[in-house]
C-alpha cells in the first residue's frame, strides 16, 4: 500500500518531470543571427531522439537557445552553431522552453582518432548534409564524413607518465590532404603524420620533438605550393635542408617538387640571396645567381660581399682585405658622362695595365 510520503514524492516528481528535464536530440535547423536587427540569437530547432511514436506531436522544440561562450560582450564572441543532425544533450524548463547543455556522441558521429587520450584534436570542414526520412529523423549511419577539413592539433607523446618527447603542435588549413584521404584521422600519429605536399599548416615543433622529420624547436610556416618559412632553434637531424641553430630560411615554390628561389640567413649571420635552390652551404652553392653578404665571424669564405653569376662566371667582389674585384669573362663596360678616380692621399695613385691600352685624347701626365 502506498503511504503519503510516498505518494507525495511520487507526484513531485511528476511535476519536476513536467516543468524540468533533459533529453537527448538532434538540430533540424540553425537560426543565426545574419544581419542587424533580424531578432536571432543563434537558437536552434530540434527534434527529440527518445520519444514514445515517431509521429509524436510534442517531438519538436523551436528556437532552442545555444549558450554563448564566456567572450562575450556586443558584437563580440566565439559565435558558433551546431550542425544539422549534430546529436546534443537539451535541457527544457518552464515546460517547452530549451537550453542546450551541449554536444553528445551518437553512432551517428564518431570522434576523430587520436593516438592518446591526452592528445588535442580540433577537426572542422565543409559539412555534408545527413539524410532525413519523413519523421525528421537522421536514420542512416553514420552520417556523410566532412570534406576539406582543417585541424588544431598537439601531440602529447608517449604515455609514460615522465615527462619525455611529443608536445608539438600543428594547425592545418584549408585543407588537410591526408585529413581529407581519410577522415578518421588514424593515420595521423605524430607531427610528421602532416605531409608538406598541397598543404597549408604552421608546425611548432617542441623542446623534445617527437619529429623524426625536423629538429627540435623548430617552427616553420608551409602553403600548398611548397613554399615556405622556417627558423630553426637546435641542430639537429632534418630531411629539409638546415644549417643549425639559428638558420632562418624563406624560400619559393610553385610545386613541392620545384622549389625555387630562397633567403638565407646562415647561424653566423650571413646572408644569402639566391635565385635558385641550392641546399648547400655558401662556400658550395655553384647555380644561378647569387648575392651575399658575409658576416665577420664566418670564415667560410675570404670575401665580405658577393654578387655572383654562376652561369656566366661574372661576378664582384668586396674582400674582407677591403680589395674589391670586378671579374667578366667577356667584357667590362663604364658608362657615365665621368669617370673619376680619387686616392686616399688625394694627390697620387697608381694605375696598373696589364696588357694594350687604347684610347682618345686625354690630359694624363
Amino acid at each position: 500500500m502506498v503511504n503519503l510520503k510516498h505518494r507525495v514524492m511520487d507526484q513531485t516528481r511528476r511535476q519536476i518531470n513536467r516543468r524540468l528535464r533533459i533529453e537527448i536530440c538532434c538540430v533540424t535547423g540553425i537560426h543565426n543571427h545574419e544581419a542587424p536587427g533580424d531578432r536571432k540569437f543563434n537558437t536552434v530547432d530540434v527534434i527529440m531522439r527518445d520519444r514514445p511514436a515517431k509521429n509524436d506531436k510534442y517531438r519538436f522544440r523551436t528556437d532552442v537557445i545555444v549558450p554563448p561562450n564566456y567572450l562575450g560582450g556586443h558584437c563580440m564572441g566565439d559565435t558558433r552553431s551546431p550542425r544539422v543532425g549534430d546529436v546534443v544533450v537539451v535541457l527544457f524548463y518552464a515546460d517547452r522552453e530549451g537550453y542546450v547543455l551541449g554536444p553528445a556522441w551518437s553512432w551517428a558521429e564518431y570522434p576523430v582518432c587520436r593516438p592518446t587520450p591526452y592528445d588535442i584534436a580540433k577537426k572542422g570542414g565543409q559539412w555534408m548534409k545527413p539524410y532525413q526520412d519523413e519523421w525528421s529523423d537522421f536514420p542512416e549511419e553514420p552520417y556523410p564524413p566532412i570534406k576539406k577539413p582543417y585541424c588544431d592539433r598537439w601531440f602529447h607523446g608517449p604515455v609514460k607518465g615522465t615527462t619525455g618527447r611529443g608536445r608539438d603542435w600543428a594547425r592545418v588549413y584549408d585543407y588537410c590532404q591526408e585529413g581529407d584521404a581519410t577522415p578518421d584521422c588514424s593515420i595521423c600519429k605524430t607531427i610528421d603524420s602532416i605531409g608538406r605536399d598541397k598543404n597549408s599548416w604552421d608546425k611548432v615543433y617542441s623542446h623534445e620533438t617527437e619529429s623524426c622529420e625536423a629538429p627540435s624547436k623548430r617552427r616553420e610556416l608551409h602553403v600548398p605550393s611548397g613554399s615556405y618559412l622556417r627558423f630553426d632553434s637546435e641542430t639537429g637531424q632534418s630531411v629539409e635542408y638546415s644549417e643549425g641553430c639559428g638558420h632562418i630560411r624563406l624560400g619559393n615554390a610553385t610545386c613541392e617538387g620545384t622549389k625555387k628561389g630562397h633567403l638565407n640567413f646562415n647561424p653566423q649571420g650571413t646572408i644569402d640571396i639566391h635565385s635558385v635552390h641550392e641546399e648547400a652551404p655558401i662556400a658550395s652553392e655553384q647555380a644561378g645567381t647569387r648575392v651575399i653578404v658575409v658576416a665577420p665571424e664566418d670564415s667560410s669564405v675570404e670575401y665580405a660581399v658577393e654578387a655572383k653569376d654562376f652561369e656566366s662566371g661574372a661576378y664582384i667582389r668586396i674582400m674582407k682585405s677591403g680589395e674589391i674585384i670586378i671579374h667578366s669573362p667577356t667584357k667590362i663596360t663604364l658608362d657615365a658622362p665621368l669617370v673619376e678616380e680619387t686616392h686616399d692621399n688625394l694627390t697620387s695613385g697608381d694605375n696598373t695595365i696589364v696588357g694594350f691600352c687604347s684610347h682618345g685624347g686625354c690630359s694624363c701626365p
